[in-house]
């Protein structure tokens, strides 16, 4: 959103973009569970500490410790530079349903980075997913990712697709990172007792979210939180990010050690071409993550 001009609080700028790191650790405190030369990645939430201005697009970061995770031995700078943030986003999203054994899962945007990620965790965990994406990214999301059953939003009512996929049943949890009125269908699709967690303005008109249109989508997660604790409609949850290794980043370091979470890299900018890679990005053309290379390490 910032690139844009837009942002949800006060932003001091110039600033520097990017949140998350992935890189080698050149001074740990004393005490520190970390030392010069762990090979390390996070996803920090400096970007919006006041008076900071530094972002993780820079080639040295001072990261807070808590935000910290080793990368897993045969992962790579740059594949583990993609996971933080929407892998963060997508575990905390989907650890409030644990255990997925078994369990019926709607995630909207497979091809997306926090999609993508939420695809791979529910599937480790014995899910069955259905997720919705566009024509050209059917076969990614299916044949990489794993995703059960995949849903072409373009080529009709996808909400009645996701609901003839399951023989008219309805699912255990949704995963909306679109927002929208793919939130209201999505309740709709939800069992009695199911929950749906949305991920905030995330969509393809994030650009050019208002302040006014921040205020009324937390009002309306509110809303529908509160319904949800009546019991008056599904259970949801609107998800705040913490920056937090132990909530999410750990544990998906192992699912990469065991074989059971990969990156997929669409395309890799190096520093020098940033711009391009926002511009990239707004495009909606990528398939899983895009890269900024700041120094070849590997």
């Amino acid at each position: 959103m910032l690139p844009t001009g837009f942002a949800p609080i006060p932003v001091k700028l110039p600033k520097i973009l990017g949140e998350d790191l992935a890189g080698v650790v050149v001074e740990a405190p004393e005490g520190s569970k970390f030392k010069e030369g762990d090979r390390v990645f996070a996803g920090t939430d400096q970007f919006f500490k006041s008076g900071d201005q530094g972002g993780t697009d820079g080639e040295f970061v001072a990261a807070d410790e808590h935000t910290v995770c080793l990368i897993p031995e045969g992962v790579s700078f740059l594949e583990a530079a993609a996971v933080p943030v929407a892998g963060l986003t997508a575990w905390q999203a989907l650890e409030r349903v644990f255990p997925l054994e078994g369990k019926r899962v709607l995630i909207h945007g497979g091809a997306g980075g926090v999609g993508g990620f939420a695809i791979q965790i529910a599937k480790a965990h014995g899910a069955h997913v259905t997720t919705t994406c566009s024509s050209a990214k059917v076969d990614y999301v299916s044949k990489k990712l794993g995703a059960d059953v995949v849903i072409d939003y373009t080529k009709g009512p996808w909400e009645a697709a996701a609901r003839e996929s399951l023989g008219g049943e309805r699912y255990d949890f949704v995963l909306d990172t679109i927002g929208g009125s793919y939130e209201a269908a999505s309740l709709r699709l939800v069992k009695r007792g199911g929950q749906l967690a949305g991920v905030g303005a995330t969509g393809p008109d994030v650009a050019r979210v208002s302040l006014l249109g921040m205020a009324a989508l937390l009002f309306n997660a509110g809303w529908r939180t509160l319904m949800g604790r009546l019991g008056l409609a599904p259970k949801y949850h609107f998800v705040m990010t913490e920056s937090k290794a132990s909530r999410g980043l750990e544990q998906i370091a192992e699912l990469m050690r065991e074989g059971k979470f990969k990156v997929h890299l669409d395309r890799v900018f190096p520093l020098e071409e940033l711009a391009q890679a926002h511009e990239y990005l707004e495009q909606g053309r990528a398939r899983g993550k895009v890269g900024i290379l700041i120094k070849a390490m590997d």
